[in-house]
């Protein structure tokens, strides 16, 4: 056995590089001296939390001890502003406003660097700020103009000065960000004059940011683009190609994409890096635990030697040194794992060590949400994702023959173009519409139970061509979708109201619909352009959105309620309940904001009593509340499969049926929604069924009917307990007793009757 003489290899020069980060911690020309006699290859200060003057410093100091100097930039990200104090607490539900003008912050109020990204803010797109610690929701951007927007907070926490931010918009889009900041336009003017001849650009899009940088610089400094955002990874071959070298940011990369990814993103980016020569830093978390202690983990150790087993040109000290409490301890510790690493490969090619991983990767799409992913796969396997990033101009939406659609049909459009009616990527076509009647599947054998169909007069189908693109307008005449026209077919009004509701009869208010639609229905995949104009945009969050919120809260098991009435105390049951019994880790309550019938709760005052309620009385931080944007479609048991589907793809896997979930009148037993999901083993969703609610006022308790209540000797001091009724009696202006609905939850609804508000919707005027 041959024994290798591990002194004599650690003397020798190393090959991977390292660079550290100075800072209040490593701020002297003695501490610089140190690392260079530790052969530190480079050193850098981060511009995000340095000024230009610190910069003059430490590039002259740099140079004065003979060590090359990296310029990092800011580069195009968004970050908070300064505050009034050292950390701002947010509660839940807190109101601010986010202005794009540079003012200290506080608990009303905070600031977005570059402020021109308020602007381009929407409601209902959420603001992550410094790893998720808060997370606001974008409420009302009425007063953009004015130069800030309105958000509502939906998990509380602490916040400092300049923290970066995330934005996870409500339909997608890119944000329009220069590669540079004006601060960064005047570091490199100070680091051509200083003779700088590095560059790292943070936050690197595209290669056209690239070219940008090499124009400014003269072509007089190496870039090294950093990769920390996702569109760095949808261009990283350009991106590649183009730079002198590569920094993986896995700190602010891992607020983009779900951390797991992280291992696997870094070793695609090396082995595509390897294909141009081009050598790969890697940064973040190296030896995280040396800010604090002497001694990395051995998570550490295992991370750093694998990084450069794995090819890695050079590693990145950023808190250790910049700030911690052992700087040149951690470069000591990184040169000894450098060493040891170094002389275990021995020159080894990596290309050889991959035994076809990165192939694998490269082939297998492990950046899609649902790939690895905690939550409950999207009904089909993958959601469905028709929105637009970059739509077509007007003139040639201009040219297109149009069809107006009604509220139904915009939310429809919306719905099925973010994913909530995933595997349907479009309208139906005949042959999953018959399947859907017959069998509720889809004619691939797919469980789905009722009809998503585009209907027109026979006019305006007569002069539509299959393969036409067609444009879907809003209520203003606006294109807000594409439909790629694939089939045109006539409806059978009689068959399809005998097999979707099981009756004929004209009173039932889905056969109703059924006979007022036009005659002939058009199918095909559908585009998003935008979204149609809502007061509930806010909380109208997307099934993408959604199962981003539940995966940074370490949630994988989700439990969905659907509602369309303000909460009672038989409400609160079987949510607590379920959420107990089935070990969920939280709950999506999520009210119902679409077409109602008279006489239904307006969706706002649903939504105040559940913030209300939320707020007061459920554990923190295990709630979500959102809005559902759809309509009824009367069908009874077919529609509790139905909303039970979308849960699942707005990422619950479990959903809780109560008695007569969904029902019309008299049509259905009220058990028949419960009975459905029998025929469904393949449904992917548990279903949490619940009988009738009653209040024992014996037992001072809630309990479930059991069968036995109605001959009970003490079925007198049962008091049942129901939406119907809630709203019958605040209706009539009574407030429900306490054992019925929380007196909080009352006060809304009566408050708001009393100042003559509608709380409840009205009866069209014919």
């Amino acid at each position: 056995m041959k024994i290798i003489d591990v002194g004599t290899h650690i003397m020798t020069k190393r090959h991977t590089k390292i660079i550290v980060t100075l800072g209040p911690a490593t701020n002297t020309e003695q501490d610089l001296r140190k690392m260079k006699d530790k052969d530190v290859d480079f050193v850098r200060v981060n511009m995000s939390h340095s000024s230009l003057k610190d910069l003059e410093y430490f590039m002259s100091l740099s140079k004065r001890v003979g060590i090359s100097f990296i310029i990092d930039t800011e580069g195009s990200q968004v970050r908070t502003g300064s505050l009034e104090r050292e950390l701002i607490h947010f509660r839940a539900n807190d109101v601010v406003d986010i202005y794009a003008e540079d003012i200290p912050g506080n608990r009303r109020k905070l600031c977005l660097r570059p402020g021109y990204v308020v602007e381009q803010l929407e409601v209902g797109d959420l603001i992550y700020v410094d790893f998720d610690t808060l997370i606001l929701r974008v409420t009302d951007v009425s007063s953009a103009s004015k130069g800030y927007v309105t958000a509502k907070t939906i998990s509380g926490g602490r916040i400092g000065r300049n923290k970066a931010v995330v934005i996870d918009p409500v339909f997608e889009k890119k944000f329009q960000l220069p590669p540079l900041s004006p601060k960064d336009y005047h570091a490199i003017e100070l680091g051509l004059k200083a003779g700088i001849d590095h560059i790292a650009v943070s936050f690197v899009r595209s290669g056209a940011s690239i070219d940008e940088v090499r124009r400014v610089t003269q072509g007089k400094m190496k870039i090294i683009s950093k990769v920390e955002c996702v569109e760095a990874l949808e261009n990283i071959d350009e991106i590649v190609h183009k730079s002198d070298f590569i920094l993986i940011d896995r700190g602010d990369l891992s607020k983009e994409i779900p951390m797991e990814k992280i291992p696997f993103t870094q070793k695609v980016i090396m082995h595509k890096a390897r294909r141009y020569n081009t050598g790969v830093f890697v940064a973040t978390n190296l030896l995280e635990t040396m800010v604090q202690r002497k001694k990395p983990t051995r998570a550490e150790v295992h991370d750093v030697v694998n990084t450069i087993v794995d090819g890695a040109l050079g590693l990145t000290l950023a808190a250790e040194t910049a700030i911690g409490k052992y700087p040149i301890e951690c470069i000591n510790m990184l040169n000894k794992l450098i060493h040891h690493a170094e002389l275990v490969v021995n020159g080894i090619d990596p290309k050889h060590r991959e035994n076809g991983l990165i192939e694998s990767l490269e082939t297998s799409n492990y950046l899609l949400e649902n790939v690895s992913s905690s939550l409950v796969r999207p009904h089909g396997g993958k959601l469905v994702n028709r929105v637009l990033a970059n739509p077509p101009d007007k003139s040639y939406l201009g040219l297109l023959p149009k069809i107006q659609l009604d509220q139904n049909k915009q939310m429809d459009v919306e719905q099925i173009s973010v994913g909530t009616y995933s595997p349907l990527a479009g309208f139906m076509g005949q042959e999953d519409f018959l399947s859907v009647l017959g069998a509720m599947r889809l004619a691939n054998g797919i469980v789905w139970p009722v009809p998503i169909v585009l209907d027109v007069s026979e006019e305006i189908a007569d002069k539509l061509s299959i393969g036409e693109v067609v444009g879907l307008t809003d209520d203003q005449g606006e294109v807000m979708a594409l439909l790629h026209l694939e089939d045109k077919y006539r409806i059978d009004r009689e068959g399809t109201v005998k097999q979707m509701y099981g009756t004929d009869c004209r009173d039932h208010p889905g056969v109703r619909m059924v006979h007022e639609m036009q005659p002939v229905l058009l199918a095909g995949q559908i585009d998003l352009i935008k979204g149609r104009r809502s007061e509930t945009r806010a909380y109208e969050l997307t099934p993408k959105q959604l199962r981003r919120l539940f995966e940074d809260r370490g949630w994988s098991k989700v439990l969905g309620f659907h509602t369309r009435n303000v909460p009672h105390r038989g409400h609160e049951f079987m949510q607590l309940k379920a959420l107990a019994d089935k070990h969920c880790d939280g709950l999506l309550v999520q009210p119902l904001v679409g077409k109602k019938k008279p006489g239904d709760f307006k969706p706002e005052y649903i939504i105040k009593s559940y913030e209300k309620i939320i707020e007061r009385f459920y554990p923190k931080e295990k709630v979500v509340l959102a809005a559902f944007a759809t309509f009824s479609r009367y069908a009874g048991p077919r529609e509790a499969v139905f909303t039970a589907l979308c849960r699942k793809n707005f990422g619950c896997s479990h959903f809780i049926i109560g008695r007569d979930h969904t029902g019309v009148a008299d049509y259905y037993d009220p058990y028949a929604s419960h009975r459905i999901f029998d025929n469904f083993p393949d449904l992917g969703i548990e279903i949490v069924k619940f009988n009738e609610i009653f209040y024992s006022r014996k037992l001072n308790r809630y309990v479930e009917e059991n069968g036995k209540f109605a001959h009970h000797e003490e079925s007198d001091k049962l008091r049942i307990i129901s939406g119907s009724h809630a709203r019958a009696m605040l209706l009539r202006g009574e407030r429900p007793p306490s054992w019925f609905m929380r007196p909080e939850i009352s006060n809304i609804a009566l408050d708001a009757v009393k100042n003559g508000e509608d709380v409840f919707e009205k009866r069209e005027e014919l």
